[in-house]
């Protein structure tokens, strides 16, 4: 018994000192919606790429090298269709999603929860946005995990 129980403790004193973790605050829906100044049930319908290019902020990659270094991003710009609105403008019809994808799509661990769309496949989403300057929509949790909080699938129902 003795023997098992320091098997388990070296197991997970092993698995602690191996793992790469990054904190994140997971807030309610309740919070999500108080934040937001917009929340949307609404479909993609184009997306294109700006002119953006940033690291995203809070993630760093390892590089073969054993360097740390921002992840290259680019601005995506998606128009959505609303089909209906929980909280914000009633009378909104479209808007726009500001987003990121990666500049070089590879495989990362604990990497970020970023979105993409297809706007062929008819699936509607539940969003919970903020409002930027410029009038473009951007998610609540901010852009490095909206996957995880901010952008939702619903499934392929649009109306």
């Amino acid at each position: 018994m003795r023997s098992l129980r320091i098997a388990l403790l070296a197991t997970t004193l092993l698995l602690a000192t191996t793992t790469n973790a990054r904190l994140m605050q997971a807030p309610s829906y309740q919070e999500l919606v108080e934040k937001s100044d917009l929340v949307v049930i609404a479909a993609p319908t184009a997306a294109r790429d700006s002119n953006e290019q940033i690291d995203l902020p809070g993630i760093a990659v390892t590089t073969s090298e054993n360097r740390a270094t921002g992840l290259a991003v680019v601005g995506v710009e998606t128009t959505f269709r609303v089909s209906a609105v929980l909280k914000g403008d009633k009378g909104l019809k479209q808007f726009v999603l500001h987003h990121y994808r990666e500049a070089k799509p590879q495989p990362t661990i604990n990497g970020p929860a970023l979105v993409a769309f297809d706007s062929s496949k008819k699936t509607s989403f539940l969003l919970f946005l903020v409002r930027e300057a410029d009038g473009r929509y951007a998610p609540t949790g901010g852009q490095t995990d909206p996957g995880f909080f901010s952008v939702h699938a619903l499934g392929p129902f649009v109306r």
